[in-house]
C-alpha cells in the first residue's frame, strides 16, 4: 500500500469578515497555479492513485479536486471528517486500514493533523511539519499501520515546481 499525505494548497488569508465560517475559505488563485504544478509532478512521478479521500474543509477539497482533475481521476474522490474537523490519530489510522492493501491512497488534510498521522506511520519521535500542498509518500508491506510505513518521498511545493 502506498500512502500519499498532502497538504491542502495556500488559502485566501483568514478573514472573520469575509470568511465566518473558515471551512469555507477558498484557495488562492497562487494556491491553485502551485497545486496543479504539484499534481503534475505527481503524473511525471507516474503515481497514480486508487482513491483520493479529502477534509471536508473548502480548501482541502479544492486541492483534491485539482489533484483529481489534473490526475484525469475526477470520480475517486470522497469527502473524510477524518481528515478534517473531526481528526483524531485513531480515527484518521481506521480510515486508512479500511482501504486494500493494493491500493495507493492520497490524502488531502491539514497541519498539524497530517504531521502527527506521518510521525505515526513512520514511527517517528521526531516533529514533521507539512508545507502547503507538501507530500509525503510512505509505503506499507500491506495495510497502513501505525510504525509500519517506510518514508519514499517528503517534497515541499518548491521541490515539486521544479519537477515539472
Amino acid at each position: 500500500m502506498l500512502v500519499i499525505l498532502m497538504r491542502h494548497a495556500e488559502a485566501e488569508k483568514a478573514s472573520p469578515r469575509r470568511y465566518p465560517n473558515d471551512d469555507l475559505r477558498p484557495l488562492s488563485a497562487s494556491g491553485k497555479k502551485i497545486q496543479r504544478a504539484a499534481a503534475k509532478a505527481l503524473r511525471q512521478m507516474k503515481i497514480r492513485p486508487d482513491r483520493i479521500l479529502t477534509s471536508p474543509r473548502l480548501r482541502a477539497r479544492q486541492t483534491a479536486e485539482i489533484t483529481a482533475k489534473t490526475l484525469g481521476l475526477a470520480k475517486i474522490m470522497g469527502e473524510e471528517a477524518a481528515l478534517g474537523e473531526r481528526y483524531s490519530l485513531k480515527a484518521a489510522l481506521s480510515l486508512l486500514v479500511r482501504c486494500k492493501p493494493d491500493e495507493t491512497v492520497v490524502c488531502v488534510g491539514h497541519e498539524p493533523d497530517l504531521g502527527k498521522l506521518a510521525q505515526a506511520l513512520l514511527g517517528s519521535d521526531f516533529s514533521i511539519k507539512f508545507g502547503k500542498s507538501a507530500l509525503m509518500g510512505i509505503e506499507f508491506n500491506r495495510r497502513a499501520a501505525r510504525g509500519a510505513g517506510a518514508l519514499l518521498f517528503f517534497y515541499r511545493a518548491q521541490d515539486l515546481l521544479r519537477l515539472v
